[in-house]
């Protein structure tokens, strides 16, 4: 199941990112006009044809890394820009919010409603905008179809699988932690008791089978209370959802400073780029179109984000790998680390997407 988790990352991760756009357009006054053409601008990289097509393929989840930098491409590819640091914290506020969404869903078709509470928000962005509502729309349907068909037990494994993604991820957040579902340590603290699964039973017996089929019933006192599911949720382009999660979570100044600290470990790995092939090709079709300086603005996603021009970064900050230089032993495992995540992950992982993304602007 595996094969089809890309669509829940991809619309989750992307709903969770114009969330927080949002907010901190309107935070910093950003004119209407402009704001809405970030917004428009994204949805459409997001929601193309040719993209929706191969996202909907049923292929293995893309690198970390390279998933990571679609992102970055995605928030990039209107007349805003953002600093390093200024992505790195909206990219983790991204992960950290749809991990949360995953761990406290209480089935895999909850996991499904979720991202479509996601794209029923991003029409809401674009309501202005008929085409790009009704890319949404396709969206919806397309997504729909995919997982129609699918059984409890398989959209169960989706979820699984979308947690072992997650779990070396803990960043903290400071919307989590003041409302007591995270640790100081970055990892959350799940809900006990509250709606149950569609079709789930509370709490509350014991049965005992026997031999011929027939069984015996203990009851014993629950600890919590439990409530019945109001339904199983639509899976419609306009369906009621049932359950709240992926709706937006960002109040008035939410989403500002809200990354605190990161605790996952890290590998040092300053001024280079780990899949730079793959976003040179991916940003030919999400900036197609040169902008010129006077028609693009930055937008400071967090208070203490440094004052940093992005399109002249110093040169000690661009690290140049040579795999043939004798005696630069750091460099050498920097290499061989690279070769054994992509034997790990797959080494074709993106590429297909990448390079239809690439030919298109051809």
């Amino acid at each position: 199941m595996s094969t089809r988790s890309l669509p829940v990352l991809f619309f989750s991760l992307g709903g969770e990112m114009l969330y927080i756009l949002d907010q901190r357009l309107k935070a910093q006054k950003i004119p209407p006009d402009r704001a809405l053409k970030v917004i428009l601008d994204i949805v459409g990289r997001m929601l193309e044809d040719k993209c929706i097509k191969e996202i909907f393929r049923a292929q293995q989840v893309f690198s970390k890394r390279a998933l990571k930098n679609i992102f970055e491409q995605l928030a990039q590819s209107s007349i805003m820009k953002l600093n390093k640091t200024a992505m790195d914290k909206l990219y983790d506020l991204m992960i950290m919010a749809v991990k949360y969404q995953v761990l406290i869903s209480k089935s895999g078709r909850e996991v499904l409603l979720s991202t479509l509470n996601h794209l029923d928000a991003i029409r809401g962005f674009v309501a202005l905008s008929p085409p790009h509502v009704a890319m949404v729309d396709k969206a919806c349907r397309t997504f729909k179809d995919f997982f129609e068909s699918q059984s409890s037990a398989q959209l169960m494994h989706l979820r699984h699988y979308l947690l072992l993604l997650f779990q070396d991820t803990n960043k903290k957040v400071s919307i989590f932690l003041k409302n007591n579902s995270q640790l100081p340590s970055g990892r959350f603290v799940l809900p006990v008791g509250g709606p149950l699964p569609y079709a789930g039973e509370a709490p509350g017996v014991i049965r005992y089978l026997n031999r011929v089929g027939s069984y015996t019933e203990e009851s014993f006192i629950r600890a919590h209370c439990y409530e019945l599911a109001e339904g199983a949720g639509s899976l419609d382009v306009h369906g009621d959802r049932v359950t709240k999660l992926g709706c937006n979570m960002y109040g008035a100044d939410t989403a500002e400073s809200s990354v605190t600290e990161t605790v996952s470990k890290q590998v040092p790995v300053e001024g280079y780029s780990f899949v730079k092939d793959e976003l040179d090709l991916l940003q030919r079709l999400l900036m197609p179109r040169p902008l010129s300086e006077g028609n693009t603005f930055k937008l400071k996603l967090f208070l203490d984000d440094p004052d940093e021009d992005l399109e002249r970064l110093p040169s000690q900050d661009v690290l140049h790998l040579n795999p043939t230089v004798k005696g630069k032993a750091q460099l050498q495992m920097i290499m061989n680390d690279l070769i054994s995540l992509e034997t790990e992950n797959g080494a074709s992982m993106g590429d297909d997407l990448l390079d239809l993304l690439d030919s298109a602007t051809h």
